[in-house]
């Protein structure tokens, strides 16, 4: 009986310290599953929707071309800013300019997941689980009002964007 108790205890602490590890390193969310991260990581900078686009675009220097794309659905100023490896598009209203959709297309830029441009439809599963949305031309994940959208191309991935979703204008 004493040996039963042991491997009880000891199983018990093990799914404790596993659960903290998880909430210490904030890779679940408050169902259990893995978060998705609606960023990129790009020469140091934090790229991240929903989010000021200030510094952002400060650290990141100079665009090769922007160009004013005006009201986006009467949510304010869409502004799209093209760089080497990815684009940038913003709106800009009564609260500041924010990131709104972040736009890869090539393999030099990587998710969260480690997840670029080239990549298998299979990898990306593999990386993010269960797509709330799979077709032969798509994979997608949602959270909240962001979106997660991976284009394919025979299989492989030809596009990622982060997007962020407004529900209603100010």
């Amino acid at each position: 009986m004493k040996k039963y108790v042991r491997i009880l205890v000891l199983a018990m602490a093990l799914l404790c310290v596993t659960s903290l590890f998880s909430a210490c390193n904030g890779e679940q969310d408050n169902s259990g599953s893995t978060k998705i991260g609606y960023y990129i990581e790009y020469n140091g900078t934090r790229i991240e929707l929903d989010k000021n686009a200030t510094p952002v675009l400060s650290a990141l220097g100079t665009p090769n071309d922007t160009i004013s794309l005006g009201d986006c659905g009467g949510f304010g100023a869409q502004t799209k800013y093209t760089y080497d490896d990815f684009v940038l598009y913003t709106v800009t209203n009564g609260s500041g300019e924010t990131i709104d959709q972040i736009a890869l297309s090539n393999d030099l830029v990587e998710t969260p997941k480690g997840i670029c441009v080239g990549d298998s439809s299979e990898d990306v599963i593999k990386a993010y689980g269960e797509p709330a949305v799979k077709t032969d031309k798509k994979i997608e994940y949602e959270s909240g009002s962001f979106v997660l959208k991976f284009g394919l191309e025979s299989g492989a991935v030809k596009s990622i964007n982060f997007i962020r979703i407004t529900a209603s204008a100010n």
